[in-house]
């Protein structure tokens, strides 16, 4: 119940369908292969099941159950909350409690661009479950955000919707009058009841953790966040697994104190001991890859001896130790298939972060060896995810983040190498995903997508993390990367990912004509750009939703339009007839968006004799395609051909 969950919460489906057909069930799979995580799962199931997760451990507050009347009767409520308390998953239980199926909720995303209102309320659609995370948003932003919650639950009110927002701690001492009647503060749920929760449903007997352990009551007396008690319900049930079930409760609340604390005096104390440079690399090695066989081990460390330059034993292979007897040496073990562990529990994270911090002269090497180590036949699927994840988490600092680029520019350097593809999404995913460090990786991205010859293995990874990563809390940021990309590829990978992504949130596809507008009123349009328009301006996806459809707003149309008559004066006529046509099509198929759609798309051509002409042709055709109008006054080659009089400025005789 932590307030700062790695994995964002939304549905699987939850922005809206707009357009005819089936937008999502085509989509390649590439995206979801190269993102699975947790057995096969993509990071969007993988939320879901984090909601099954939350609702099972979860211990109502105090405060839930107030939340949970003010936005049943007022459709908005704003928790607030100290630091740990678990604001953000008691807001996620409070619309999860309203969701249905499979639909869970949206998460609003913040607009990055400054001229246009932080929150994107916008997207707003009917009878919504929304979530405004603002647990980390300080100071300006914060300052914006308080002067648009107004408008914003003024448009959920309208909308029937139901939204929560995390506040940000220490910032709403101040809150405008008008919101002050829908703020609850969210307090610590009773520490021991979560932790017993936690150990329950983990399997561990009523009558086994009845009687408070020494080392828990040590724990969580010094209150710590909801996320840690979760933590070290874990760590327990590890230590109860490692230990066979042997030593009791109290023993395994002692290691896991123990562990959760960290290990550092214990690896100095390891290091002391361990002089020569072999075994600490054996050390380091079975921290990186902890888990592994001990022959991929073993290889690993040898690598890294070579990797740092280190000088080779002058001994005769048979004068050598044993493998299992050094795997020994270094507090380690065995197990019956041969996986290499450390006896105590948490020992590697502790030993990785300790060399990390004491031993600045091995950063450089180690990044080295993780790089062709990855590629190494020897590891597993399994090895090398765990050895991406735990270098990454070493270098999510300020001073070390740059580090892991060149990583991820080795890995996809090379063609159909699947192997580098996985582990640099990997890599990027846990940075976009950090809550310090996903701006910078965010800023990565941008730059590669406004380069051209970037190898097809980063331009999937990119075009993969867009499309299913960012878009979750950036969806602006990842409309701009693949609309950079879309520009710049040879095929259409970009562009399909960009479609996909923009149809299925009007809000975003408003975003992509802003864009395409702004560049074709320029002198800097790009040369994919009309294609791009003409991609995006289906019929059916703008005029989805009915009376709010997109084609409704006028700006929307004036912009279409304007893109019609980039595509009529840059384009063939071969080239833009097909998509002319289903607009003609969607026109002469009646409906009350009929006139609207032939105004567009003349208004586009008004300039253009030639294309107004090939229209009025196209139109005679495709109506001899369609059944008989119960008017002849109202057939399509008819109307056609009065609104292209209009345009020209030609009286009816």
């Amino acid at each position: 119940m932590s307030d700062q969950f790695q994995y964002s919460v939304f549905s699987r489906d939850a922005q809206m369908h707009m357009g005819s057909g089936d937008q999502h069930n085509h989509q390649h799979n590439y995206y979801f292969e190269t993102l699975a995580d947790r057995g096969g799962q993509s990071f969007r199931s993988f939320a879901a099941d984090h909601l099954l997760w939350l609702r099972r451990n979860f211990v109502p507050p105090p405060g839930f159950g107030e939340a949970r009347e003010i936005l049943a009767v007022q459709g908005t409520v704003l928790l607030d909350g100290a630091l740990g308390s678990g604001r953000v998953a008691a807001a996620q239980m409070l619309l999860h409690e309203l969701s249905a199926g499979e639909d869970t909720f949206r998460e609003m995303p913040l607009n990055d661009d400054e001229s246009r209102p932080l929150l994107a309320f916008d997207g707003i659609a009917d009878d919504a479950l929304l979530l405004l995370d603002l647990s980390e948003v300080e100071g300006k932003l914060w300052s914006r955000a308080h002067g648009e919650l107004r408008d914003v639950r003024a448009e959920v009110s309208r909308r029937r919707a139901r939204l929560v927002v995390v506040l940000p701690r220490g910032r709403t001492a101040h809150l405008e009058p008008g919101l002050a009647p829908y703020r609850v503060t969210i307090g610590r749920p009773q520490e021991l009841e979560v932790l017993r929760r936690y150990l329950r449903l983990n399997g561990l007997p009523a009558e086994a953790i009845r009687q408070p352990a020494p080392a828990a009551v040590t724990f969580l007396g010094r209150r710590p966040p909801m996320e840690d008690i979760a933590r070290f319900a874990g760590l327990v049930v590890d230590a109860r697994a490692k230990a066979g079930g042997a030593g009791g409760y109290t023993a395994w609340c002692q290691e896991a104190n123990a562990a959760l604390r960290g290990r550092e005096e214990q690896v100095a104390d390891c290091l002391r001991k361990l002089q020569d440079g072999p075994s600490r690399a054996l050390l380091l090695a079975t921290a990186m890859l902890h888990g592994a066989h001990r022959d991929t081990v073993h290889k690993a460390a040898v690598s890294l001896l070579q990797t740092v330059r280190h000088p080779r034993e002058d001994l005769p292979v048979l004068q050598h130790t044993g493998l299992i007897e050094r795997i020994r040496e270094i507090g380690a073990e065995t197990d019956e298939e041969g996986g290499v562990q450390f006896k105590a529990l948490e020992f590697d994270r502790s030993v990785r972060l300790y060399c990390w911090a004491q031993l600045p002269e091995l950063r450089e090497g180690l990044r080295g060896w993780v790089g062709t180590t990855i590629m190494a036949a020897e590891l597993t699927k399994e090895n090398r995810d765990d050895l991406v994840a735990r270098f990454t988490e070493l270098c999510l600092q300020d001073r070390y983040r740059q580090m892991l680029v060149p990583l991820v520019q080795q890995w996809t350097a090379k063609p159909a190498n699947r192997t580098g593809t996985r582990a640099a999404v990997q890599l990027l995913a846990k940075g976009l995903q950090d809550q310090r460090q996903g701006w910078f990786f965010r800023r990565q991205i941008y730059d590669w997508s406004t380069k051209t010859g970037l190898s097809d293995a980063l331009s999937e990874v990119i075009i993969s993390l867009c499309a299913e990563v960012m878009a979750v809390r950036h969806p602006d940021e990842a409309v701009v990367r693949l609309h950079h990309m879309a520009r710049r590829e040879q095929g259409t990978r970009a562009r399909d990912a960009l479609t996909r992504l923009v149809w299925a949130d009007r809000r975003l596809l408003r975003l992509m004509f802003d864009r395409l507008n702004y560049q074709f009123s320029g002198r800097n349009s790009y040369e994919a750009d009309p294609d791009l328009f003409l991609e995006l301006a289906d019929p059916d996806v703008l005029t989805a939703t009915g009376v709010r459809s997109l084609i409704a707003q006028e700006v929307v149309r004036e912009q279409v339009a304007s893109g019609w008559d980039v595509v009529f004066g840059r384009r063939s006529e071969d080239a833009w007839s097909p998509a002319a046509g289903r607009w003609l099509l969607a026109a002469g198929t009646g409906g009350p968006h009929q006139d609207v759609l032939l105004d567009v798309l003349i208004d586009g051509g008004a300039q253009r004799p030639d294309a107004l002409s090939r229209l009025y042709v196209m139109a005679g055709k495709l109506e001899r395609s369609l059944p008989p109008p119960d008017e002849p006054s109202v057939r399509l080659r008819d109307r056609v051909l009065q609104k292209i009089n209009i345009a020209q400025g030609i009286q009816a005789a």
